[in-house]
């Protein structure tokens, strides 16, 4: 060392400065006496650093500003320090420790430890250092305790010295022996919290893979928020003066998490040493899984040499450290250590620190993952699940939290383990609860549903998977037991007030579990619609970031990446629908399970036809080994039974094991862990039979046959029973076990050594099978049931019945248990975790739990009034609600709305209390905020609001609307009676208890008088509803203007169904809801379109329903509110082409065809009248529904209303017509039709023909255009002749036009003339506008058809048919077939197609026996032709002729059929009345043919007269054909001898005349003869075309002859020849009387031959021209013309000749 400075100087270092401060202050402190040589090195090293002059060195830790001092110097400086440290002086040691502490601040010692890369002589000081300032912890002083906290506190964080591994260690633990041996709890707190910010820093470096973090002090508020005391400021003060000490810019962080009130330990006293379990991270045992026993050095030593992070490896060897300290057993000999429990817990708040605060890189490093399952997982076996120490079980718990939080995702396996025994095992036990754990669980229950997302992956990981318990379903009925409570005859230890608290907390529990749901489902709906997806996610970030963070830090080296994604089968995005599949599946294979441990054959049939297992005896002895659930013993029984599938099952069973190189006794062991051996001998027979033979198979030389192995089976057997049955007091020896054997082998003895190791190891370790995962539990005795009634049906129904785990008797047997689970679930293959988003979960999550919450909720509530308990049930049904509404659970929903709405009590307003008044509040809650989900629920809420209202409304003192409504006088009377006194009468009325109806939400009372006690209730009960302002109740319809589309159609519905039920009532209607119907109606009158629609569908058959009530009252208010609404509505402009005010409307229309009430009815013509004349220019589509009520009223039964209606309509018609039609023409049609029906009317003929005339003027208007400008006609009918304008109208004349031929049927005669004539007149003045198609479809539909009647007719045809026929032959038929024949001839060419069917008509109608008919239709027919002829082509005039000659031929005059009649009805005695009546029917049928045919005669000569010289020869022929035909048919029966005969024999003579058809034969040759005369003289050039002139001869030469013949005829035999002349009788006179004009007419039409025709066909007429010269004539005529035929004619021939 070099000449010194003035320590003081400003030259001097920092070193020196801080070496000198100390060493001085250890100068002054020492006694000299006692440290004198302390005091002498530390003098010489003072006397050194005044003249120091550091020297370089390279392996020294100590540095003076960038210089290392060399390793001696080093030595010199520090020796003082550390012999400071070796004394028992705290004046002493206090200095050294703060030099120590300032070298490490100041940066002068610098060094890395504990890597196992440092050097040998830098890491021996820092060791020494560090060394020294642990043993300082020995003193126990309060002043070295804080320093050396301080020390170890800077020395951790400090950046320039690095301490790791081991040293690490023990820094640690040194500060945490401090904390459990300081008897100051200021250090103690210190400790703590140093301990706290040691580990923040650790982890820290190891996320952020460097040293290099920055110092955030501990808020110490956060970190012991339940330990508070006056010593925190100072504590505070003391982590933050770490932190200044290193001149780091303090800027507090974000706070820990905090720890958990419910967990949180009371801090124990004093404290022990546990150096033993901290000192080395190589030594210690640690098992790789709590369930495999490997060797814990070789273990260590891996993990250390792969964790190759010093980081890393720090925080390893802190977290495994912790969790043995948490491990270790805090009792001795039966008492707990209470120095053992404060160390226990204070590790496992370290623990739950760390797991709070767990960065990425623990979160996903797969070490940590590993040492999770590996040690703290085993803390939490021992610590959590067998416990009985309070603060230790908290702390377990609220660790197993921060697992479930932050590493769900990771450890599914894990916790589906422990959360059954640490949570379910403890909130199912309701018969001997500690009551400290169950608060511990429910509040850790409570602080899990904090986290909604939560709860959906439990569920979906859990419920959903068939390998899992279903942790959400037996959380939520573990809950409802505990909310519950045990039975009242079952003694839990638990007092009053213990048991009402965890009730509470159950029942807590449940609401929070509810509020979870509703927040995630909330979330969710808020969210995107995502996929679901599992863990493999975590590389990417994809998990929730509740359970897990993304990747941030990558790895750096082997080892330590971030853990790979599970594996799985399944896609990540499986929607709930994937879900809910496998929970089915799950649900029918626990079934399946559930009947084969009832019934192992039905069960096993049941899971076949479930296709949850083949029928395959493989497949269901692998289903029976492998399947947890089944009862061992039932499966025994199974594989015992001799059914031959059975036994093919159970050699399935017994051949799936391999025994190869297995001591018999083991094969046993293993064979018998899957089941129980039957009870009956031969079933155990069979089974060890086979095991024998598959022993035996298996292992070829164990024994000679199989029959060794059987016998020593069952040797075994006895012998495991033998020793391990408690009731057995002999037990059997190994003598007598081997003397019992001899023989067995084939007559030989198996080796005493092998019979011996075989006893041993039976005696040692007895065969058990393995034990069943759930085993139930026998339940308690007692009947009381703990729901009220109806509530137990509900679970019944619900509710699965979970088997309960039994309680284990020891700690050791519960954490076997969990190893065998663990186990058996690590043999199978790992299943994927899934973090759910699809909301679409709810839904099953929600089908498992309401049960259980309806009860759980329900019950406190009903039995309750403490605002403590029944608040939290109220909030329950509120956030069960809100997810049942959302989720459109129907049912789930009504069961709540239904319950809330009972506890509201206003079906029994006596016993309403404030939980009752709450609950009332809570309803109106709901439906103002969840109203567009309450669908049919809606019905439950507006009950109650109704009811509300109206005992409100008795509390003001209102009268109730019973009074003003009601159909009973008493009530009404009471309107007028004292107000008090009513008052009374209905508050008596509201008093009387009720019953809720929870389908219809009504109140069912319960008959019985009112007391005096009922009245002072409701007096009072009555005030507690005044805490409910009535504006809350409005609220939900004044702002039901805010519900969706969907909802306010659901509120519609619900308030006219509720209305209903209030209106049902005879004797105490109300109208509250009505009123409410028209407000809300007002309020939402402004919605689109299609919403209104929806609604008004609803509300439309409400008014229909309501207005045509049996009470008038009711009834006429109803309709009242509906004009109010009409004249609203028709306020609003309607668009073209649209139908609501006409949808709107309806209501009159229908309630004016079904109300009885003439009053009611004529209401609504009123306030229809009103709103027509009032609202004439906006009314658009409801003039359809206006003419369609007046319609209605037409037809009424009561003539004031119909008057009354016509009279609108009258006035609508002639002043409003250019309204009607403004918008829609089809309302013209309406219009029309109305007036048609007041037509119809049968009251008043002058209405009927007031608006027929206004039926002209409809179709004057029609005709005038006034429709032609409307945009939306109906479908038009096209047709090539005529533009589409025109047909365009007949969708509007059709109506008017067939409503006219209708009224042609009308009885009164008046009405049927007015009909036709308009009818025509119309259609002559208006036909030009028709095209040939409108045509057609008007005389198809309209024309024709009015005479459909007539054609019926034609049947008739008895003899006074002419009477019986109907007036419309007479009048209307005659009327309508002229104009009929008029119109077609005006508009020929138009109609000309019709031709034939207009010619068929008339045809058809000439069938008819009616002679003015006839004659009707022949004029018509010759008008036809006479005026439409020259418009006829040829083939019009061949149809109509040819028309003329097929009547002519059908209507021939049958006089045979009356002969023949004759002849087989005559009798000697006469004829009978029928035959009679029918004879005379046949004779008015021949004479009515004869008319015919004389008409057609007449018609043929009239058709001549007006188109004979014009006419075409082919026309001409056929006229001629029709008289030629006639002519012959009359000729041929008169000229029928043998007929003739027969009439006079028959005496018919007078009736039928003699020749019967003479006067047709007369008239039809006269007319003939004229023609043809005619011809000849007309139109010469005929006369070759038709062979006039041989026609004439011809016929000229048959007249004469038959002339000639009947004059000459006489019955004497030809061969004799008269002497003398017979004269001719009377008949043949009359007949020739008759034949004498035409025979006159005939011989001077000869004598009018010239010369030159006369001499041609001379030949043919002189024989009978001579023939006539000697007959006998009729007419002295006759004489004459022969007479002037043979002057003129013969004369001039023969004087020429």
């Amino acid at each position: 060392m070099s000449a010194p400075e003035s320590p003081r100087s400003p030259r001097a270092s920092s070193l020196v400065l801080v070496l000198t401060a100390a060493l001085d202050r250890i100068v002054k402190n020492a006694s000299w006496r006692k440290h004198g040589k302390l005091v002498q090195d530390c003098k010489a090293v003072l006397d050194n650093l005044v003249a120091f002059i550091p020297s370089a060195g390279a392996e020294s830790p100590l540095f003076d500003g960038a210089v290392r001092i060399s390793a001696t110097d080093a030595e010199l400086l520090v020796q003082p320090l550390l012999a400071a440290c070796d004394l028992q002086s705290a004046k002493v040691i206090e200095p050294a420790l703060d030099c120590f502490q300032k070298l490490i601040v100041h940066g002068h010692l610098v060094g890395e430890i504990g890597t196992g890369n440092d050097s040998q002589s830098e890491s021996s000081l820092i060791l020494r250092i560090l060394d020294a300032v642990c043993k300082c912890h020995d003193l126990g002083e309060e002043i070295i305790e804080l320093a050396i906290l301080k020390t170890l506190l800077t020395a951790v964080v400090s950046t320039s010295l690095s301490i790791h591994g081991d040293h690490l260690l023990r820094a640690i633990s040194t500060c945490y022996n401090i904390f459990l041996g300081s008897k100051v709890v200021a250090n103690q707190t210190s400790a703590k919290a140093t301990l706290t910010q040691i580990l923040m820093v650790i982890f820290r470096r190891m996320e952020a893979d460097s040293a290099s973090v920055p110092l955030q002090p501990v808020i110490l508020t956060d970190l012991l928020e339940a330990e508070r005391t006056t010593s925190d400021t100072f504590v505070q003060n003391f982590l933050t003066k770490v932190a200044l000490d290193f001149d780091v810019v303090l800027h507090v962080g974000p706070k820990l998490v905090q720890h958990d009130d419910a967990f949180s330990a009371a801090t124990g006293a004093e404290s022990s040493n546990t150096m033993d379990m901290l000192e080395s991270s190589d030594k210690d045992a640690v098992d790789a899984k709590p369930w495999e026993q490997v060797d814990k050095d070789m273990k260590d030593m891996e993990l250390d040499v792969e964790i190759g992070n010093k980081f890393k490896r720090d925080a390893f060897l802190v977290f495994r450290a912790l969790c043995r300290l948490s491990m270790k057993k805090p009792q001795q000999e039966g008492t707990p250590d209470p120095l053992a429990i404060r160390s226990k817990v204070l590790a496992l708040e370290l623990l739950k620190l760390v797991l709070e605060n767990a960065g990425t890189s623990f979160c996903f490093n797969p070490k940590f993952l590993d040492a999770i399952k590996q040690y703290l997982c085993l803390s939490l076996m021992q610590n959590c699940a067998v416990s009985d120490i309070l603060s230790v079980f908290q702390m377990s718990c609220s660790i197993f939290l921060s697992l479930i939080a932050k590493f769900r995702a990771s450890l599914k396996t894990e916790i589906g383990v422990f959360f059954p025994m640490i949570v379910l095992r403890v909130i199912e036990n309701v018969i001997q609860p500690n009551y400290q754990q169950k608060m511990t669980v429910l509040c850790f229950i409570e602080k899990l549903s904090a986290d909604p997302q939560v709860l959906p992956d439990m569920f979906v990981n859990y419920d959903c998977d068939v390998e899992s318990t279903n942790l959400f379903e037996r959380v939520v009925n573990g809950l409802l037991k505990s909310a519950q409570g045990a039975p009242a005859s079952a003694d839990t230890g638990l007092t009053a007030a213990q048991d009402a608290t965890l009730k509470l907390t159950a029942m807590k529990c449940l609401t929070g579990i509810l509020k979870a749901m509703g927040d995630w489902m909330e979330k969710q709906l808020g969210a995107s619609n995502s996929p679901y997806f599992n863990s493999s996610d975590v590389e990417t970030g994809k998990l929730d970031a509740a359970s897990v963070s993304t990747a941030g830090a990558s790895a750096t080296e082997v080892g330590d990446e971030i853990a790979e994604p599970l594996e799985t089968d399944q896609a990540s995005t499986e929607s709930a629908v994937t879900f809910e599949q496998r929970r089915v599946h799950k649900l029918e294979l626990q079934e399946g399970i559930k009947v084969f441990n009832q019934k192992p054959h039905k069960g096993i049939d049941f899971l076949v036809k479930a296709k949850k297992v083949e029928k395959i005896p493989e497949e269901v002895a692998k289903f029976l080994l492998s399947t947890t659930g089944l009862n061992k013993g039932m499966i025994g029984d199974y594989l015992g039974e001799k059914e031959e599938f059975s036994l093919k099952v159970m050699h399935a069973y017994v051949d799936s094991f391999n025994f190869h190189n297995m001591e018999f006794d083991e094969s046993i062991r293993t064979f018998l862990m899957g089941f129980r051996l039957p009870g009956e001998a031969q079933k155990i027979d069979r089974i060890m039979e086979k095991f024998a033979e598959r022993y035996c198979i298996c292992n070829p030389k164990a024994f000679t046959s199989a029959d060794t192995a059987y016998v020593l089976a069952y040797s075994v057997i006895m012998l495991n029973t033998d020793a391990h049955n408690v009731m057995v007091k002999d037990k059997m020896s190994k003598a007598a076990f081997i003397k019992n054997n001899r023989g067995i082998d084939d007559g030989k003895d198996l080796l005493e050594e092998f019979m011996g190791g075989l006893y041993d190891r039976i005696v040692k370790k007895e065969i058990k099978m393995k034990a069943d995962n759930v085993i139930p539990v026998t339940k308690p005795a007692g009947k009381d049931n703990k729901f009220p009634a109806g509530i137990d049906n509900i679970l019944n129904i619900v509710i699965r019945k979970p088997k309960e785990e039994k309680l284990f008797e020891s700690s050791e047997d519960a954490i076997r248990y969990m190893q065998d689970q663990l186990k058996e679930k690590a043999e199978k293959p790992q299943s994927a975790y899934y973090a759910v988003i699809d909301v679409e979960i709810v839904k099953p999550m929600v089908e498992v739990s309401w049960g259980p919450m309806l009860a759980g909720l329900s019950v406190p509530l009903d039995k309750s009034d403490d605002e403590v308990v029944t608040s939290p049930c109220l909030e329950g049904f509120r956030h069960a609600i809100h997810i049942t509404s959302v989720m459109r659970m129907q049912i789930q929903r009504d069961a709540f709305v239904t319950s809330l709405a009972k506890f509201t009590s206003l079906h029994s307003p006596v016993d309403i209390k404030q939980k009752h008044v709450n609950a009332i509040k809570v309803l109106l809650n709901i439906a103002d905020e969840y109203g567009n989900y309450l669908q049919d629920a809606w019905e439950h809420v507006l009950t109650c609001v109704s009811r509300f209202d109206q005992l409100y409304l008795i509390g003001e003192g209102a009268l109730p609307d019973a009074t003003f409504f009601s159909n009973d006088p008493e009530k009404t009377k009471l309107s007028t009676a004292p107000k008090r006194k009513g008052r009374l009468h209905f508050a008596a009325l509201a008093a009387r208890r009720g019953s809720y109806d929870s389908t219809g939400g009504r109140q069912s009372p319960i008959p019985g008088a009112v007391t005096a006690e009922q009245m002072s209730n409701l007096v009072s009960n009555l005030g507690l509803l005044g805490q409910i302002d009535s504006n809350e109740a409005n609220k939900i319809f004044t702002r039901s203007q805010a519900l969706s589309s969907e909802g306010i159609v659901d509120f519609v519905k619900a308030l006219c169904k509720v209305s209903m039920d209030e209106l049902r009532s005879p004797t105490d209607p109300r109208v509250f809801s009505l009123t409410k119907i028209v407000e809300i109606s007002h309020f939402n009158m402004n919605r689109i379109r299609l919403v209104w629609s929806r609604m008004w569908n609803t509300l439309s058959d409400y008014f229909v329903t309501v207005g045509c009530s049996s009470n008038f009252s009711v009834a006429m208010y109803a309709m009242d509110s509906l004009r109010q609404l009409a004249m609203k509505f028709m306020d609003r402009e309607e668009l073209a082409n649209y139908n609501f005010q006409n949808q709107f409307m309806r209501p009159f229309v229908i309630i004016m065809q079904r109300s009885a009430s003439v009053e009611i009815r004529e209401f609504i013509i009123r306030c229809v009248s009103q709103m027509v004349c009032t609202r004439v220019g906006n009314v658009k589509s409801g003039w359809k529904i206006t003419f369609m009520v007046f319609t209605t009223a037409a037809t009424d039964r009561d003539s004031g209303i119909v008057h009354l209606a016509f009279e609108t309509v009258e006035k609508v018609v002639r002043d409003y017509f250019q309204h009607i039609t403004e918008t829609e023409n089809t309302i013209f049609t309406d219009c029309v039709n109305c007036l048609l029906a007041f037509i119809n009317n049968k009251f008043n003929d002058d209405i009927s023909l007031n608006a027929l005339a206004f039926l002209r003027f409809c179709a004057l208007k029609l005709g005038e255009g006034e429709l032609s400008t409307c945009r939306n006609s109906p479908e038009k009918v096209q047709n090539t002749e005529s533009g589409p304008e025109q047909d365009d109208h007949l969708f509007f004349w059709f109506p008017l036009l067939a409503g006219l031929a209708e009224l042609t049927y009308d009885s009164r005669t008046a009405i049927r003339k007015s009909a036709v004539h308009v009818l025509f007149d119309v259609l002559q003045c208006h036909g030009h506008v028709f095209s040939t198609s409108s045509w057609e479809q008007i005389y198809n539909t309209v024309l024709f058809p009015l005479f459909d009647s007539a054609r019926r007719s034609i049947k008739l045809q008895n003899v006074d048919s002419e009477k019986d026929m109907d007036a419309w032959l007479y009048e209307t038929c005659s009327l309508a077939l002229q104009p009929l024949v008029e119109l077609y001839v005006k508009f020929f060419p138009v109609v000309r197609p019709f031709m034939r069917k207009v010619l068929s008509l008339m045809k058809d109608f000439l069938k008819i026996h009616h002679e003015k008919i006839v004659g009707i239709t022949i004029a018509s027919f010759v008008r036809l032709i006479v005026k439409g002829g020259p418009q006829f082509s040829k083939v019009d005039w061949v149809d109509i002729l040819q028309g003329l000659q097929s009547v002519a031929e059908e209507t021939f005059p049958n006089v045979m059929q009356i002969v023949t009649f004759m002849e087989g009805a005559s009798t000697e005695e006469g004829f009978t009345s029928d035959e009679d009546s029918k004879l005379q029917c046949f004779l008015a049928e021949l004479k009515f043919h004869s008319t015919v045919q004389l008409l057609l005669v007449q018609a043929s000569l009239e058709i001549y007269d007006a188109f004979g010289p014009k006419m075409a020869s082919p026309h001409v022929t056929l006229l001629l054909g029709i008289l030629n035909v006639i002519v012959v048919h009359a000729h041929k029966v008169n000229n029928d001898l043998f007929l003739r005969n027969k009439i006079y024999k028959l005496q018919l003579s007078s009736q039928m005349g003699d020749p019967p058809l003479l006067w047709l034969e007369s008239e039809s040759s006269q007319t003939y003869m004229e023609i043809l005369q005619r011809l000849h003289e007309d139109n010469p050039v005929l006369l070759k075309n038709v062979d006039v002139e041989a026609r004439f001869v011809e016929f000229c030469k048959e007249v004469l002859q038959v002339y000639a013949k009947t004059s000459t005829f006489t019955h004497q035999p030809q061969r004799l020849k008269p002497q003398w002349m017979i004269p001719v009788s009377y008949t043949r006179r009359r007949e020739l009387t008759a034949r004498a004009p035409l025979v006159i007419m005939t011989l001077r039409a000869l004598s009018r031959f010239r010369n030159t025709p006369f001499q041609k066909y001379l030949s043919s007429f002189f024989p009978v021209l001579t023939s006539l010269v000697g007959c006998e004539h009729g007419s002295m005529e006759v004489q004459f013309a022969l007479s002037d035929l043979f002057s003129e004619c013969f004369g001039p021939l023969l004087l020429n000749y």
